[in-house]
């Protein structure tokens, strides 16, 4: 379990052959409104970034309401407002949640 791309938060480039949307934007297409609850699971267990990016940081993007009014999917690239979106998010341990 876990999440360990960004790609899965923010989507893929257009560029990639199989290239998706992030799984935020699919699951509001999905829903059929923009302003959902959206639970997001076991936040603890975030990787902690390499190759393919830093997962805490484009959660920080999502879930911050300073920055969230302008997500931008790497698959829309076109600013997209969560601010509607309400995130409920899960963990097991709070300590292992990075802290920016």
């Amino acid at each position: 379990g876990g999440l360990a791309d960004v790609s899965e938060i923010k989507g893929h480039r257009r560029t990639y052959i199989g290239a998706l949307p992030g799984k935020l934007i699919q699951a509001l297409k999905l829903c059929k409104t923009s302003n959902p609850v959206i639970l997001i699971d076991e936040i603890d267990k975030i990787g902690k970034g390499g190759v393919q990016g830093d997962p805490s940081s484009a959660l920080l993007e999502v879930l911050d309401p300073e920055q969230n009014s302008n997500y931008l999917d790497h698959y829309l690239d076109v600013p997209y407002d969560l601010s509607q979106v309400m995130f409920i998010c899960t963990a097991n341990m709070t300590d292992t949640i990075p802290r920016k």
